[in-house]
């Protein structure tokens, strides 16, 4: 199970999983790498049926056609990377609706691409009218759908309704937010709570600020709004859950995960070319790698992208659960991933205050790179999770000092002297 379709079930969970007790059934369970299981919540009873027995299969289908179920049985029907390899799905679609319950939902992805992959056959790949077509023959309701571009396989999901009135939503889902790690209590060991930078992140920022003036400004991870008051225009700022006592005149919050916000409400939201962004989020890398491939698609590509936390103290900081009050969690890994797989943009490492800053440029909004790697990036981040920070960054080789001619020099074009950020690469692949 590829990373993409894990996500996109959740989003379905999140956005259209009904209330109460649920009688779900997995169509195509067998765990490959993965499984849905593990995304419900505990009031889902579910039961993975597939055609051979394995893990994450609880039953064995005797024939693929016919469902085992008595009619208007099943509150969820889900199915995921299946559709490609039933060489006749068309009959499955009926029974789907057969064994659901008015009203009942069904959670459909199927790949729009990618290479053959037989299971033991792959016979299809699937566009937005096909689930159309199909819930029409079975007497469904398409609720939404949606064409997932990341990744090879770029997931076609489908949201079926077995009458009822569920509407598509338009917004993020009001839900519980994931807690965020706001525990700042200090660390036992002083040195985990060291910082280092002649100049102050915030300085930074408003230093470009000034003289970028950018016609848009976007903030992902807002927390109490500081950094926020440094803009001096129009700013779309997201966070999920807000601790803001006042924003800036010109400001719009949006209290949501920024997976929701470019989901849902970017292309309302950001109407004009984006000049500056800054990524203040999760501190994890896979979700740094998300908000910045998502982030660039909305840029000016003469804009410029800073990244917060890049440049650890000491290890305890770079931890990927908080166990400091300063704290960068992994977001340093983003960092390298980025400059491997992007070597057309032009990154420069900031020595600012307390835990560095990555300034981003050369954004190129039709570049597809970190999109089409995007199962490979977060399995090989997932994988280097244990990772440890490598002496160079704890000693900041390689940043540049954070100064307005510095600052300024790099947003020119024009690497400063003493130590190149080019230098940067070198060292990635020498040390590495």
């Amino acid at each position: 199970m590829h990373h993409t379709s894990l996500e996109n079930m959740d989003r379905c969970i999140r956005a259209y999983l009904p209330q109460g007790h649920i009688e779900a059934v997995d169509l195509g369970s067998y765990d490959v790498n993965g499984s849905y299981r593990g995304l419900f919540p505990a009031r889902v009873q579910y039961t993975g049926y597939d055609l051979e027995p394995g893990p994450g299969v609880d039953h064995v289908l005797a024939d693929p056609y016919v469902l085992p179920m008595a009619d208007a049985s099943v509150d969820l029907v889900v199915s995921g990377q299946m559709l490609e390899h039933c060489p006749q799905f068309w009959r499955l679609f009926p029974e789907i609706a057969r064994v659901l319950r008015p009203g009942g939902m069904a959670f459909v992805i199927a790949p729009s691409a990618g290479p053959i992959h037989r299971y033991p056959t792959d016979n299809y790949r699937f566009y937005p009218d096909a689930y159309t077509a199909l819930a029409d023959y079975a007497g469904l309701r398409l609720v939404d759908c949606w064409l997932d571009p990341r990744g090879m396989w770029r997931d076609l999901v489908g949201v079926f309704q077995k009458g009822g009135d569920v509407q598509r939503l338009t917004a993020p889902p009001v839900a519980e937010v994931v807690a965020v790690q706001n525990d700042e209590t200090p660390a036992d060991l002083p040195a985990a709570e060291v910082g280092q930078g002649p100049r102050t992140s915030h300085e930074v920022l408003d230093l470009l600020h000034r003289h970028l003036q950018p016609a848009l400004y976007v903030e992902i991870g807002v927390r109490h709004g500081h950094s926020l008051q440094h803009c001096r225009g129009r700013a779309v700022a997201i966070d999920p859950a807000p601790e803001v006592q006042e924003l800036p005149p010109l400001a719009s919050l949006h209290r949501c995960t920024s997976d929701d916000f470019f989901h849902y409400s970017a292309a309302a939201a950001l109407d004009v070319p984006v000049g500056l962004g800054f990524i203040d989020g999760m501190h994890l890398a896979e979700n740094v790698y998300r908000d910045f491939m998502n982030l660039e698609q909305f840029m000016d590509p003469a804009g410029v992208i800073v990244i917060d936390d890049v440049l650890p103290n000491h290890p305890l900081q770079a931890a990927r659960i908080r166990q400091t009050r300063a704290w960068t969690g992994d977001v340093w890994r983003f960092a390298e991933v980025l400059a491997e797989m992007r070597p057309d943009l032009r990154l420069t490492w900031l020595d600012s205050f307390p835990t560095g800053l990555l300034l981003v440029q050369g954004l190129d909004p039709a570049n597809r790179v970190l999109a089409d790697g995007y199962d490979d990036a977060m399995e090989r981040l997932r994988l280097g999770r244990d990772t440890p920070v490598p002496p160079r960054l704890l000693t900041r080789l390689g940043a540049v000092a954070p100064d307005d001619a510095t600052v300024l020099s790099a947003l020119g074009g024009v690497m400063p002297q003493a130590k190149p950020v080019g230098k940067w690469r070198g060292l990635l692949a020498r040390l590495r």
